[in-house]
């Protein structure tokens, strides 16, 4: 089973292959949405492009889909780990790092 790392809040989760970044990170109370975003978000059905983490290394995620193309289409030239937590898949173990503090 793959390991998701949250590096700002200290927490390794084991996850089934295929599994979402978003929703483990809510079941250990790690935040991948900020201010208001936290009570309004599309509830993962990538429609609002509010919970976006840096997740490496992409060999071990899924390709970027539709909705992350372009929600996250300029922030992708500053930094290409940028992806959606609740569109980025994994398949191996990963390290994410939280935009919230």
């Amino acid at each position: 089973m793959p390991t998701i790392t949250y590096v700002r809040e200290n927490v390794r989760v084991e996850v089934p292959e295929g599994d979402a970044v978003r929703y483990p990170a809510l079941e250990n109370d790690v935040p991948v949405y900020c201010g208001i975003y936290k009570f309004a978000n599309c509830h993962g059905n990538g429609l609002c492009g509010t919970d976006r983490v840096a997740v490496s290394p992409s060999t071990n995620t899924s390709p970027l889909t539709f909705m992350e193309k372009f929600w996250l289409r300029k922030d992708l030239q500053k930094n290409p780990d940028i992806r959606l937590a609740c569109q980025v898949k994994v398949y191996g173990d990963v390290t994410v790092q939280t935009q919230c503090k």
